[in-house]
């Protein structure tokens, strides 16, 4: 597995109203494997939006660490 950097930069925050106003085919469809999408409502993160590849990259490695540290 690569090492990644993951930082919040003002391109990775989406507005609710973004995906209400049916632009999330296109957030999506735009989505790299490596980037992540923050969804934000009333200036708050609520959500993210990652591909699968990236999801599943995650949950490996968090399967990884929980068996690390179980002994």
């Amino acid at each position: 597995m690569r090492k990644r950097n993951f930082a919040i930069t003002l391109d990775s925050l989406v507005p609710i109203s973004s995906l209400n106003q049916g632009k999330a085919a296109k957030i999506i469809s735009d989505l790299d494997n490596d980037e992540v999408k923050i969804v934000i409502k009333n200036n708050e993160p609520i959500a993210a939006i990652l591909s699968v590849e990236r999801l599943n990259e995650l949950l490996n490695a968090e399967n990884k660490l929980n068996s690390m540290t179980k002994g």
